[in-house]
């Protein structure tokens, strides 16, 4: 029996692609598949991707760029984490493209996308002297890039920063992108390419993207069922205390798998008659589930702990509202134990 997987559906994945596509109309897309695409799978999800058209991928860190280009021979791969003088050697052999946001020190030879800072606060050359550091490249510079920091809440704010990239860049002739996910509806933000990450996955950031479908559901199985008299206490620290006689669950997933334990007490599970609270603690393996109400769930039977419907209210936008935090981590924390199963659906 197995523990917990997630089922991938790579036709939804080709789905999003093309919803992108006609957004942008028709624009390149550099794919962002950094913490193994989102925690989808970086192979199957780089490989459908190349299949849609994809040729330019942009991923976290040397790490993540070998792994990338086994799968990619012939891919353009941005490094957004910058090249250290001890890798230059490694982003030759593999063909990398280094992000560059700092003048102190220009990786020589290798190819660079200029990063600029225009009001991220993160990462970036001053948007002043890019013109000067494009000079100093003599012709190695890919692109230019920003990274937009309220794309999804401030539309005043992204518009500043908008304005400020394109005065920055305008005359360069070097590639520009800077459009995330949640500017993919924002046209001004175009310009020569895209660099959607979560809305490849599924994740809409606005109402432009309502047709987008997750890709990914997270399942596990029943273990056993325990009968418990009124008051019994379940899990560490007995946080949670029956109310009535009840029917409580077992299921093979926790906190080491990325089952965020701060859910315990407040999230529920899928079966197939209806939803079950979770309840005491979420432990390191374990989590426990009350199906008092719901007799034809037994041991074996399958529920669903992250559902790739919207609307569910265990759907990674929900538990992420649930726990104050955003769909990015939910998707991401999903461990390495959990098996990854890929469909076409």
């Amino acid at each position: 029996m197995r523990r917990s997987w997630v089922e991938i559906s790579l036709s939804r994945l080709e789905h999003n692609h093309a919803v992108i596509s006609r957004l942008v109309e028709g624009r390149p897309i550099i794919g962002v598949v950094k913490a193994d695409a989102y925690g989808h799978g970086l192979e199957p999800v780089v490989s459908r991707l190349l299949k849609c058209g994809v040729r330019t991928f942009g991923v976290a860190d040397l790490n993540e760029a070998r792994t990338l280009r086994s799968h990619a021979a012939e891919a353009e791969i941005i490094v957004f984490g910058g090249c250290r003088e001890t890798d230059l050697s490694e982003f030759t052999a593999h063909r990398l493209t280094a992000s560059l946001f700092q003048e102190d020190w220009i990786p020589p030879k290798i190819r660079v996308e200029i990063e600029i800072e225009t009001g991220m606060g993160r990462l970036g050359i001053p948007h002043e002297h890019l013109r000067s550091v494009v000079e100093r490249l003599n012709g190695r510079a890919t692109g230019v890039f920003s990274t937009l920091s309220c794309a999804d809440c401030d539309r005043e704010f992204t518009l500043a920063q908008i304005d400020r990239f394109r005065r920055a860049t305008e005359g360069l002739g070097l590639r520009r992108h800077l459009a995330n996910s949640a500017a993919l509806d924002t046209p001004a933000a175009g310009f020569d390419a895209v660099r959607p990450g979560l809305a490849l996955y599924g994740i809409a950031n606005s109402p432009a993207l309502a047709e987008l479908e997750p890709i990914l559901r997270w399942k596990s199985t029943v273990m056993a069922i325990n009968a418990h008299p009124t008051g019994a206490h379940i899990g560490y620290g007995a946080s949670f205390r029956t109310s009535r006689p009840s029917r409580i669950g077992i299921i093979g997933v926790g906190y080491a798998d990325g089952y965020r334990r701060d859910l315990s007490n407040q999230a529920c599970v899928g079966t197939r008659e209806g939803f079950a609270p979770v309840v005491g603690r979420i432990s390191m393996d374990l989590t426990a589930i009350d199906l008092t109400e719901l007799p034809g769930i037994g041991p074996g039977s399958e529920v669903t702990l992250l559902d790739w419907d919207p609307k569910s209210p265990i759907s990674a936008a929900a538990l992420a509202e649930l726990l104050g935090t955003i769909p990015y981590e939910i998707l991401t924390v999903i461990g390495s134990r959990v098996e990854r199963v890929y469909q076409e659906e």
